[in-house]
């Protein structure tokens, strides 16, 4: 079986959306599944989500046959940090994964301390055997143009999910039927 791990959102809402339906597939097919937490906000530093993350590596719970899936901020976080650590995944799962935002000071300025170089994007597609990128066509914090932007900087299977916004609580979104799915695919339980 091929671990899980779920990167989550600058302000951690992760938890409270999609995770816990991951983590229950996980759980109901023993499956490993893990949920770092990482500084939230004005908090987060790509230093320190690193400092978190690299226990996992060193422990090699993250490895070649990890699924990674990333939330918002963590879609900016893990190609950068698969690219600075050489680390080889099995499958990369970006959720709401965007290249540029504007429109609030306090989320611009960390994201702009997490976005991966050209070079970094790079260097990560080599290192992940399957990509994929779901996202949605209302998503208030990034137009699609940017969306599929992310997806195609990382040669991405695309999977447009209609009406779920930046899939958090606001938009009620509790499950990712097609995310769940891929992780049911890669560890042959479909």
């Amino acid at each position: 079986m091929k671990n899980v791990f779920v990167i989550h959102s600058y302000n951690g809402n992760t938890e409270y959306s999609f995770a816990p339906s991951v983590e229950k597939l996980c759980s109901e097919n023993n499956i490993e599944y893990f949920f770092p937490r990482f500084p939230i906000k004005d908090k987060a530093t790509y230093k320190s989500w690193e400092d978190i993350l690299n226990d996992y590596k060193d422990k090699n719970l993250l490895n070649e046959n990890s699924i990674v899936i990333s939330h918002s901020l963590g879609a900016h976080f893990i190609p950068k940090y698969l690219a600075r650590n050489n680390v080889k995944i099995d499958t990369y799962i970006s959720v709401a994964g965007f290249l540029n935002y504007k429109g609030r000071e306090d989320l611009e300025n960390v994201v702009s301390r997490f976005l991966p170089t050209k070079d970094e994007f790079n260097k990560c597609k080599k290192l992940i055997k399957n990509i994929y990128s779901i996202y949605s066509d209302n998503d208030e914090l990034s137009s699609i143009k940017n969306l599929e932007d992310y997806a195609d900087v990382l040669s991405s299977k695309k999977i447009l999910i209609k009406k779920a916004g930046h899939f958090s609580p606001k938009y009620n979104v509790t499950e990712i039927k097609e995310l769940n799915n891929i992780i049911r695919k890669q560890n042959n339980l479909l």
